[in-house]
């Protein structure tokens, strides 16, 4: 976002106020027209309520900087004035977060501080604001460009659902109907095995590598439509069907280069990612 900063408003002499020695609520202004800017992106990937709480409390603490900092942040900004604080986040969890900025927009007004403007005005930016420059620094760094917020997420699965076990023995079924009982009651305890370690496995992929994470979710996410497509056209024996999405699946994950995973990996995910789409019917057979 400095980058994006810089570029978008180096015509209004835009300024990075690194936050050292202190933290004094923005990251950078603009010492033309008076715009000062505070990023916000989450450190977990929270549920849109709590998202929306950690937001608020975000633009709490950050304003109240501009008064218990204010004699710093006016030798950093000279004669310029503050006039649109502008809170850059993400995405937008829910629109209280709107009156909740217009709440505290009033309030800071009610200050009545030398480096704030008297028109002083909150504005929340969600990353949709600033697609143009993101994707052209993406290019420029050899990255692949969006077409929209880049966020996305792997879908989690309810263990105790039956009728995810239902499926998984039905396909089960029909994937072994020519190896007989044995080999279709070892494979269903396999496949069961690796969708109830789907959740935790993910889990710890996010918790650990987290921006592995949502390069996978996007590759995931967009391989998806293709299983179901397949489901309907692909003729043939269900094992098939199953053995081609994991082997395409494999090798669209291992030409991914901004995932740079091995084949060990490859194949974790894979089998875990293969059985919830047996679980929860994106994958299906069809005479």
């Amino acid at each position: 976002m400095q980058l994006v900063l810089k570029s978008k408003y180096a015509s209004e002499g835009y300024q990075h106020v690194p936050a050292t020695p202190g933290d004094f609520g923005i990251e950078g202004f603009t010492k033309y027209t008076g715009l000062a800017f505070q990023c916000y992106c989450p450190e977990f990937h929270y549920d849109r309520k709590e998202l929306n709480t950690k937001q608020q409390n975000k633009i709490t603490r950050d304003l109240k900087k501009l008064k218990d900092n204010q004699a710093s942040l006016k030798g950093v900004l000279g004669e310029t004035k503050i006039k649109n604080w502008y809170f850059i986040t993400p995405e937008v969890a829910h629109n209280n977060l709107l009156t909740h900025a217009q709440k505290k927009q009033d309030e800071v007004r009610g200050w009545k501080l030398d480096h704030l403007h008297e028109e002083f005005t909150v504005l929340i930016h969600d990353a949709g604001f600033y697609i143009k420059e993101i994707n052209q620094h993406k290019e420029s760094a050899g990255l692949p460009i969006s077409l929209g917020l880049d966020k996305h997420s792997i879908p989690k699965v309810n263990e105790g659902n039956t009728e995810y076990d239902d499926n998984l023995e039905r396909k089960t079924n029909l994937r072994m109907a020519d190896k007989g009982e044995a080999a279709a009651a070892g494979l269903l305890k396999l496949t069961t095995k690796a969708f109830l370690d789907h959740d935790s496995y993910f889990q710890s992929l996010y918790d650990y590598h987290p921006q592995t994470y949502f390069q996978l979710a996007k590759a995931l996410n967009g391989f998806e439509d293709n299983v179901e497509e397949w489901s309907y056209t692909t003729s043939g024996h269900p094992h098939q069907l199953v053995e081609m999405v994991k082997e395409r699946l494999s090798e669209r994950l291992m030409a991914d280069q901004l995932l740079s995973i091995d084949s060990v990996t490859t194949d974790a995910i894979v089998r875990r990612t293969v059985a919830r789409w047996l679980a929860v019917c994106q994958l299906d057979f069809y005479s």
